[in-house]
């Protein structure tokens, strides 16, 4: 780094989503670095300057939030919060937060062993969704439809996870939705494209061959997400609904602290990297103003 740059972008690697955000933030007018873990770590020892805004795109949520934290001690503001990243990185803990606040959510409750696994799924009835706590991609993610289903998921688990360090997970009650779910994008506090996300899988990650498409946002769809944003504060968030075909009710599944964008956008036609560019570009001539 030769100067203080307007926006330091910390990444893992730097992904097409990365280098459609480096043209956009240069295209905004700031000025953009991107950094790797040992140059946050020159940062934080005084030998590189700070920037005035951190963008943290780092593919491990340990990584972003630990880099969050200690650059929020520096005074560098950052994007997401280090708060906000915790959250996200934590289903168990979007699901109490999301029942404390009043969010629709499906009911979700935390096992921590196979006993209390068995026990909530005879309470909530069948099927039942069994998630970890962190991940994305819908890796660990199963649908337990019956008690033999259970008993085939417990003996491999044990198999594979004899001391139950992989304890705690989250039981969820299984909610049937219409074919698909819905990602919204929000860049700040503005929900700036929805995209229907539809399988023949239940699962419906398009890591899993999902196929995509835009859709409206709603009223309803921006009424979730400005309740999420109340929670979480302004960020770069991907939120994840779905319809109850029952009842019809839309509910927060989980929110992603770093969205994937670029592959979406090339289909959706909304230029994410551009919204996004823009609220930093506002956001570090404020901070200059201030």
């Amino acid at each position: 780094m030769t100067g203080r740059p307007d926006v330091l972008l910390s990444v893992t690697v730097v992904r097409p989503d990365e280098r459609r955000l480096l043209d956009a933030l240069r295209a905004a007018g700031t000025t953009v670095e991107t950094a790797l873990v040992a140059d946050i770590g020159n940062v934080l020892n005084g030998s590189a300057p700070p920037p005035a805004v951190a963008l943290l795109r780092n593919l491990s949520h340990r990584e972003a939030a630990g880099i969050a934290h200690r650059l929020g001690h520096l005074g560098v503001p950052t994007l997401n919060t280090a708060a906000a990243i915790d959250v996200c990185h934590d289903k168990g803990t979007q699901a109490l937060l999301f029942a404390r606040h009043g969010i629709p959510h499906p009911t979700s409750l935390h096992a921590f062993g196979h006993d209390q696994v068995r026990d909530i799924a005879l309470s909530l009835g069948w099927p039942v969704v069994v998630k970890p706590l962190s991940g994305s991609w819908g890796r660990g993610v199963v649908r337990l439809t019956d008690p033999a289903c259970l008993e085939a998921w417990t003996g491999g688990r044990e198999s594979a996870d004899a001391a139950g360090k992989l304890f705690p997970v989250l039981v969820q009650e299984y909610v049937e939705k219409p074919g698909h779910d819905l990602r919204v994008v929000v860049v700040g506090t503005e929900p700036v494209v929805a995209i229907e996300r539809r399988s023949a899988d239940w699962r419906t990650n398009t890591h899993l061959g999902a196929t995509v498409r835009r859709t409206e946002i709603t009223p309803a769809v921006r009424d979730l997400c400005d309740r999420v944003v109340a929670l979480l504060g302004p960020g770069f968030y991907g939120v994840d609904l779905l319809e109850d075909v029952r009842t019809g009710e839309l509910k927060v599944l989980e929110v992603n602290a770093n969205p994937e964008f670029a592959k979406s956008s090339a289909q959706h036609g909304v230029d994410v990297a551009a919204h996004l560019a823009r609220f930093l570009a506002d956001r570090v001539r404020h901070l200059a103003a201030a």
